[in-house]
């Protein structure tokens, strides 16, 4: 793999399409054979992030899958979906088999526009992001084999023909998806992952709910509504759990002193951080930082 620099702001490697062996400096997808790319890319079971979507396809074997300190066990059959600056890291059984399929937003919102804000899985840290006990795992199966046959080839139109299959493998994926969850309201839906949106840009600066909803143009109250109604959170539940994320990424990934990630996440005082911290984990970023793993 071609050396890729971390950038300064991350505390944390991030991937990106050019990172890995064989992708084409034009092409913005990337597919490659699970059991394939752990050998080639060392280290790409650590802790680390993308630019890009993935979409991961277990065929068989066994393992753990932690995605923003979020542990998953792996299992036959099983679709792992990951938005880009999600963090994930996996431990994998040795006979793990499977798929890897990277594409830039761009190469989707081409042809599909918003959509890709749309699938439950992808822009959403209130929804798994997984699909598991699939019960017709031979269409993924097959439908994947088919896209990584296409991606291989390289016959003309294949970017095309590629874009293709991804779609009919997210809208497929979506519509199971949908079919297992609470169904709500569509309208409350989307204002919910705009109200998501708005948090991944701006959590570390913009701190009130109030604030939020001014954005969207509804008032604070209806904004917890929705976000009661679909995930049973209240709105600053939803803020506070996406600082928590980016407390446990710092604690984790970097030697900041408890000070120095306090005054990065906008507290005045590194004592109310750490107040912050307990009430959410139980735990202090000391204790956290010594065993993360412990944290449920």
């Amino acid at each position: 793999m071609k050396n890729e620099p971390t950038p300064a702001d991350s505390p944390v490697p991030v991937y990106q399409l050019h990172s890995f062996p064989r992708h084409e400096p034009d092409e913005s997808f990337y597919m490659t054979r699970l059991e394939r790319l752990v050998q080639e890319v060392k280290g790409i079971d650590n802790s680390h992030a993308h630019t890009f979507y993935l979409v991961m396809w277990i065929g068989q074997g066994t393992g753990v899958h932690t995605i923003d300190f979020k542990t998953y066990e792996i299992e036959p059959n099983q679709l792992y979906f990951l938005t880009p600056g999600q963090v994930h890291s996996w431990e994998l059984s040795a006979d793990t088999k499977g798929y890897n399929l990277f594409f830039d937003a761009t190469f989707f919102k081409g042809r599909f526009g918003n959509r890709l804000h749309q699938y439950p899985f992808f822009h959403s840290r209130q929804h798994q992001p997984l699909l598991s006990a699939i019960p017709q795992p031979g269409f993924f199966r097959e439908l994947l084999s088919y896209a990584y046959q296409e991606y291989e080839a390289r016959l003309a139109n294949r970017s095309e023909v590629f874009l293709s299959f991804v779609h009919i493998l997210l809208e497929a994926a979506s519509r199971l998806y949908h079919e297992r969850q609470i169904s709500s309201d569509t309208h409350l839906y989307d204002r919910l992952r705009h109200y998501e949106e708005l948090l991944e840009q701006q959590f570390l600066t913009v701190r009130e709910v109030r604030a939020y909803a001014d954005q969207l143009n509804i008032t604070p109250n209806y904004l917890n509504y929705i976000c009661q109604h679909v995930v049973g959170k209240t709105a600053s539940q939803l803020w506070q759990e996406r600082l928590l994320i980016e407390a446990q990424r710092l604690l984790t990934h970097t030697a900041q002193s408890t000070k120095e990630i306090a005054f990065l996440l906008g507290f005045s005082d590194p004592s109310y951080f750490v107040r912050f911290f307990r009430k959410q984990t139980g735990r202090t970023p000391a204790d956290f930082r010594m065993v993360p793993n412990l944290f449920p």
